[in-house]
């Protein structure tokens, strides 16, 4: 992958996604603890997937059209396909062990039709697909902005909510849509949130008060525990509580956790993981209802909650194993290397 114009990597920003991506796994797969803990349980359906939409907003621009998309599909639509294949490949060798039929699943009759009922493997890089529609969706408010004028700015969020709305009212009449678009137009106000704290606010550069900005973020935190209720599933656009329940607690988590992460910094391990979020994103869910399957064998059923966190903790470890070995061997299909060549339009 050409090296032109890379900006240094902000460690908080890799913090965020790892604290993001490990949310989404503990969410997979505590299932008593969520069960337990309705109020983190609902907190974790509506700040888990727009924290992860405000953070690929934080340094979004287009520079070029070409290049933007280019970047897009080198970092999401390539992996997609790979874990969709991955996904096929683990469902096969399962069906061979347990000798069980196996039915290879295509993603384009899910994508197209938005058949939100139909078998997904391996069903979390949905959401790559989604942030993909979610930047079309950008390029289109960031060229209708511009004529805007000194408004722009309200015009991107005016847009935003517009696309939201859309996406909210799809929810409502029951219409799917195909390519994920309605939880993309729902999820469009998160990544334009991003893209204008971070390019026309000072509240994420370097000259910060260390304790108000923790003070602040515990406050914010406190504020989406406190208020998140109901079911909220993005990847079906699927949200069986008020349009007040699907926002307010996910700007204020997103919030509060940024803030946080730009306190702590780097972290290790979890910095680390957020690096390679991706990687995580497309491989826990293969697995962990074997893992949890294996400690339910050898652990008494009254340990629920050691059960979680084995299977949680199990989790994590083997996809950082898998991360260490594709990055050896396939770096290109897991968005750390590029397929579609893009440096000569990075020199321009």
């Amino acid at each position: 992958m050409d090296n032109y114009n890379i900006k240094p990597r902000l460690k908080w920003v890799d913090t965020a996604k790892g604290i993001c991506i490990l949310l989404v796994i503990l969410y997979h797969t505590t299932e008593h603890i969520m069960d337990m803990s309705p109020a983190i349980r609902d907190m974790l359906r509506a700040t888990r997937m727009p924290l992860y939409y405000t953070i690929a907003g934080l340094f979004v621009s287009i520079k070029s059209p070409q290049l933007f998309l280019n970047k897009k599909i080198n970092r999401l639509i390539i992996p997609f396909c790979f874990f969709i294949l991955l996904g096929n490949l683990v469902g096969y060798i399962k069906s061979v062990i347990d000798k069980t039929d196996f039915t290879y699943f295509s993603p384009l009759y899910y994508i197209i039709t938005g058949d939100a009922a139909g078998k997904f493997i391996n069903s979390p890089v949905w959401f790559l697909f989604s942030l993909y529609d979610v930047y079309l969706i950008f390029m289109l408010i960031e060229k209708i902005s511009t004529y805007c004028g000194k408004y722009k700015t309200t015009a991107k969020i005016v847009f935003s909510l517009f696309a939201g709305f859309c996406g909210i009212r799809c929810n409502r009449m029951g219409i799917d849509l195909p390519f994920f678009l309605d939880s993309s137009l729902t999820a469009t106000p998160f990544l334009i949130f991003g893209h204008i704290i971070m390019s026309r606010t000072a509240i994420f550069k370097n000259d910060y008060n260390r304790q108000l900005y923790l003070l602040i973020s515990l406050v914010m935190i406190g504020i989406s525990l406190f208020t998140a209720s109901g079911d909220i599933d993005y990847r079906i656009n699927n949200f069986k509580t008020t349009v007040f329940h699907v926002y307010f607690p996910a700007f204020t988590g997103v919030i509060g956790i940024l803030m946080l992460t730009k306190v702590m910094g780097s972290i290790p391990i979890i910095t680390k993981i957020g690096r390679y979020s991706i990687v995580y994103l497309g491989t826990h869910y293969l697995f962990f209802k074997d893992v949890r399957v294996f400690f339910e064998t050898y652990i008494s059923h009254q340990q629920v909650i050691l059960i979680d966190l084995l299977t949680f903790s199990s989790s994590v470890i083997i996809s950082m194993f898998l991360c260490w070995i594709f990055l050896k061997t396939v770096p290109f299909l897991i968005a750390q290397k590029d397929i579609i060549y893009i440096g000569k339009i990075e020199r321009n």
